[in-house]
């Protein structure tokens, strides 16, 4: 009986780690789509000024 559990706690700490790997890519993407489009609109500001 202790083996079920053991294979259930297993199986349920394996499913419960990947979501936070999937957020925790999500926001790191999003964390680098950020930096660049604040690099956009900085040289975009740039641009402008030089209009």
């Amino acid at each position: 009986m202790s083996h079920s559990n053991s294979v259930g706690f297993t199986q349920s700490s394996t499913f419960s780690s990947k979501p936070l790997y999937a957020i925790r890519d999500f926001f790191t993407l999003i964390s680098a789509a950020w930096e660049e489009a604040k690099a956009l609109e900085q040289k975009s500001h740039k641009n402008s000024a030089n209009w």
